[in-house]
């Protein structure tokens, strides 16, 4: 197969044998994708209409908000489509099976969706319906009841712990399915004021608020980078961070696809992000992707001045979670050890460690810095992290030892600071 005009997609799940591939094709009507989205219509109407209370509309509040946050951004986007961090398997699946609730498609489907329109965007020429390049009103026709048949479908290939995963090739079959357990649950519960409005409801505003942000994110918007060559340029849409939980800085997530934080800039809100930081504190997710942990992409040209990366500091015994989880993932890992040599004299931490320190008389306190994650971990728990990667027994002692020196480093932020 020939090589791409773009280097970095040599390596993308979509391999087409040639660019015009993804340009020749028809526009279809899809009486199933229609249908679904005109019957919880009628259902969001009815519930408007028949069931308009408090009690209704905060049940739609809250079930989108979660579905949004936690399914489609954490879930199906940031996780399962880019793989921007990692977390256990019993939470992937959860995050996974929220994201089929907002009633877009199953999970592969979703990702084959994703990586298409991916792959063509980034080619030189790029089909209208993948590039949301047609007049609003027509966009809207063919993004929410019509679908894409291409003449020379390019080849696809998700990896085998995806694709032969056999919960999401479930959900993937009974996706329209699934969305009778909550009905059935917010019927007990509250009635049909409640299914219509945390159902149909929630279903519509899912379905059209991912076509309204996809149609403004490729064609209105500020941008910090350029993706040159590209057919599309993705366009950042600062007032719908909130909404769409950080999933409209759609230039920065052109720029860097990989990245588990959207909102790179100051003042850019990314809810998505937030939620990552306290899963991190509480050992839920680790090996958070930035853009700097990211292959460096030759087509990508930056218009702003871009901040020098943030480093969360972790030490006292309120992070005690997330330095768990820091510990558990260590293995493997490239760690840089440095502070003042008067913390403990260099060839000591170099026996204990099996890390040089890297001398540096400005720092108070050692530090352990891990540039995969953009972590500092500093004082006593740093020793800790570090004497846990010499082996299983040194782990061991590592994570026993691990509250005590937390609470002791606690105590002497507080002594510090008095």
């Amino acid at each position: 197969m020939p090589p791409t005009p773009v280097p970095s997609l040599d390596f993308h799940r979509v391999q087409a044998a040639s660019p015009q591939d993804l340009l020749a094709g028809q526009v279809r009507y899809s009486p199933a994708k229609s249908l679904w989205l005109l019957g919880h219509a009628a259902g969001a109407v009815a519930g408007a209409w028949f069931y308009f209370s408090l009690s209704s509309i905060t049940v739609f509040l809250l079930a989108t908000g979660a579905v949004l946050l936690l399914g489609h951004s954490l879930g199906s986007h940031r996780l399962l489509i880019h793989g921007s961090y990692r977390c256990p398997r019993w939470l992937a699946r959860v995050l996974v099976y929220l994201g089929v609730q907002v009633g877009l498609a199953g999970p592969l489907s979703l990702l084959r969706q994703h990586e298409l329109r991916d792959y063509a965007q980034r080619l030189p020429d790029c089909h209208p319906y993948l590039r949301h390049g047609t007049t609003f009103w027509r966009d809207a026709w063919w993004q929410l009841h019509c679908e894409l048949h291409l003449t020379r479908p390019p080849r696809l290939s998700i990896e085998p712990r995806l694709a032969e995963d056999r919960f999401y090739a479930w959900l993937d079959r009974t996706w329209m399915w699934q969305q009778l357990p909550p009905a059935v649950l917010l019927l007990a519960l509250g009635g049909w004021g409640w299914v219509c409005w945390g159902v149909c409801a929630r279903i519509c505003a899912g379905v059209i608020g991912h076509w309204l942000i996809g149609h403004f994110a490729h064609n209105a918007g500020g941008m910090h980078h350029v993706v040159e060559g590209a057919a599309v340029q993705g366009r950042n849409i600062r007032w719908t961070s909130l909404l769409t939980m950080g999933e409209s800085w759609h230039n920065n997530h052109h720029a860097f696809p990989g990245s588990a934080r959207l909102g790179l800039q100051a003042g850019e809100w990314d809810p998505g992000w937030w939620m990552l930081l306290a899963l991190r504190r509480a050992g839920l997710v680790w090996d958070l992707r930035l853009p700097q942990d990211l292959p460096a992409r030759a087509e990508l040209r930056a218009l702003t001045p871009q901040p020098a990366p943030a480093h969360p500091s972790l030490g006292g015994w309120r992070d005690l979670p997330a330095l768990r989880g820091q510990l558990r993932a260590t293995a493997g890992r490239t760690l840089h050890l440095q502070g003042p040599e008067a913390s403990m004299p260099a060839r000591w931490l170099q026996a204990l460690t099996g890390q040089k320190l890297h001398v540096d008389k400005q720092l108070a306190r050692l530090e352990l810095h891990d540039p995969t994650v953009g972590i500092v971990v500093r004082g006593l728990p740093a020793l800790c992290v570090a004497v846990a990667r010499r082996g299983a027994a040194a782990h061991a002692i590592a994570r026993a030892l691990l509250p005590a020196a937390a609470a002791l480093e606690s105590a002497r932020v507080r002594l510090t600071v008095a």
